[in-house]
C-alpha cells in the first residue's frame, strides 16, 4: 500500500520560505549596528492613543482607537445659527416664566398643556446650550436660570410677554388665569414660528434645522389646541 505524503497548504510552505528569509534580513539589520548604537524607542502614535468620547444625550461616551480616534477641528454654526439658538433659548425661558406665573389652573386641560409645554421646552434650552458651548460660543444666563433672568431686554422677540402682562398672569385667579395664558402662549407660539421662518433663509446647521423643524410641528400643534380651549373657556 502506497504511504500518504502529509498535506502542506501552500501558505505554510511560503511561510516556511519566509520565515528563514525574515531571519536573515534581520540579523544583517542589526549586525549593521555597532555596540555604542542604540536602537530607535516605539512610539505609539496619536492615533494610538484611546481617546474618550462623550456620548449623545442618553447615550454612553465611547472609546475610541485608531483613525477614529484622530483629533478634528469642532465646527462652528454660521451667524444665524448661533443667533437663533441664543434668541430661542430666551424665548423658550420666558415659555417657563408663562407657565410659573400662574398660581393654579383652574381647568385640567390648560394645566396639562402648561406642564407638557415645560417639561418638552427645558431640555431643549439645555440642547440648545450644549450645542453653543460645542461652537465655543457664549450661553445666554437664561440657559441656566431661566425663571429669574430679567426679560425686558428680549421685549422686541416675536410674541415675548411685557413685564405688565406678566405682571397681570400672576395676579390672574381662577378661569380668568387659564384665559391670559391660553392667550399670551399663543402668542409666544406664533413668535418662535416666525423666529424660525427668519432662521431658514440663512440657517445652516443641519443639527439647528432639525430644531427648528420639531419647533414648528410641536408649536403649530398645540396653537391649535389652545385655541379650542380658549373658545370653550370663552
Amino acid at each position: 500500500m502506497r504511504r500518504l505524503r502529509p498535506l502542506t497548504s501552500p501558505a505554510v510552505r511560503r511561510s516556511a520560505l519566509v520565515v528563514p528569509a525574515l531571519v536573515v534580513g534581520l540579523a544583517g539589520v542589526l549586525g549593521g549596528c555597532t555596540s555604542g548604537e542604540a536602537l530607535p524607542a516605539t512610539t505609539a502614535s496619536a492615533g494610538d492613543v484611546p481617546v474618550l468620547q462623550p456620548g449623545r444625550p442618553g447615550e454612553p461616551n465611547a472609546t475610541l482607537t485608531g483613525p477614529a480616534a484622530t483629533p478634528v477641528t469642532t465646527p462652528s454654526g454660521s451667524a444665524t445659527d448661533v443667533g437663533f439658538l441664543e434668541d430661542m433659548i430666551a424665548h423658550h425661558a420666558q415659555a417657563l416664566v408663562l407657565v410659573d406665573a400662574v398660581d393654579a389652573f383652574s381647568d385640567t386641560q390648560v394645566g396639562s398643556l402648561a406642564s407638557r409645554i415645560r417639561d418638552e421646552q427645558e431640555p431643549e434650552i439645555q440642547a440648545m446650550a450644549r450645542t453653543l458651548e460645542g461652537w465655543g460660543e457664549a450661553v445666554p444666563p437664561e440657559a441656566t436660570n431661566p425663571r429669574l433672568t430679567d426679560h425686558a431686554d428680549h421685549a422686541a422677540m416675536p410674541g415675548m410677554a411685557t413685564t405688565a402682562q406678566l405682571t397681570e398672569l400672576a395676579q390672574a385667579r381662577g378661569p380668568e388665569a387659564d384665559r391670559l395664558f391660553l392667550r399670551l402662549m399663543i402668542a409666544h407660539h406664533e413668535g418662535a414660528l416666525a423666529m424660525v421662518d427668519g432662521h431658514a433663509v440663512h440657517g445652516t446647521d443641519a443639527r439647528v434645522g432639525e430644531l427648528a423643524d420639531d419647533i414648528v410641528a410641536t408649536q403649530s400643534k398645540q396653537i391649535g389646541q389652545m385655541r379650542q380651549m380658549l373658545e370653550r373657556l370663552a
